[in-house]
């Protein structure tokens, strides 16, 4: 018992007492801050075309969902999207709309019916296994993979 370490021992609980006494101040303390972020990002968008036929799914039944590299989430993106009724040869039939600030769209034309197609081979899709999928994307510049538990 020195008067150095009595010393301390007074600083020690002068320091802890302020502490408690600021932290107990600030919890009890309640403001209401409200901030709003604007996206300053004046770049244009990209466009973005694709097709995709889905013989055997009415087009009420598909949406498009959007995700960007930093975490933004679209989900059921209708905007400037184009949908084709199709018939059972898989012949474009009625259109739905148009997207009309955009340029148009050239959409390509197949030459061979869906019967055709599908006679080639017996079936329209691929089955990939791990030893065939490498060898698939090196092949094919586009593919879609349906990912699924038997």
């Amino acid at each position: 018992a020195t008067s150095l370490g009595a010393i301390m021992s007074v600083c020690a609980l002068v320091v802890m007492g302020v502490l408690f006494l600021s932290e107990t101040a600030a919890f009890a303390r309640t403001g209401i801050a409200t901030s709003i972020t604007l996206d300053e990002n004046t770049s244009p968008q990209i466009r973005l075309n694709f097709n995709i036929t889905l013989t055997d799914l009415q087009c009420d039944y598909v949406s498009i969902d959007v995700w960007d590299a930093l975490g933004t989430n679209k989900q059921n993106v209708t905007k400037n999207i184009d949908k084709w009724q199709l018939d059972a040869q898989g012949i474009r039939r009625i259109f739905s709309g148009r997207n009309r600030e955009g340029r148009e769209v050239v959409h390509d034309s197949h030459d061979r019916s869906l019967d055709e197609i599908h006679s080639e081979d017996g079936k329209a899709v691929v089955d990939l296994t791990a030893d065939t999928f490498d060898d698939f994307m090196e092949e094919h510049e586009m593919a879609f993979v349906d990912l699924y538990a038997p």
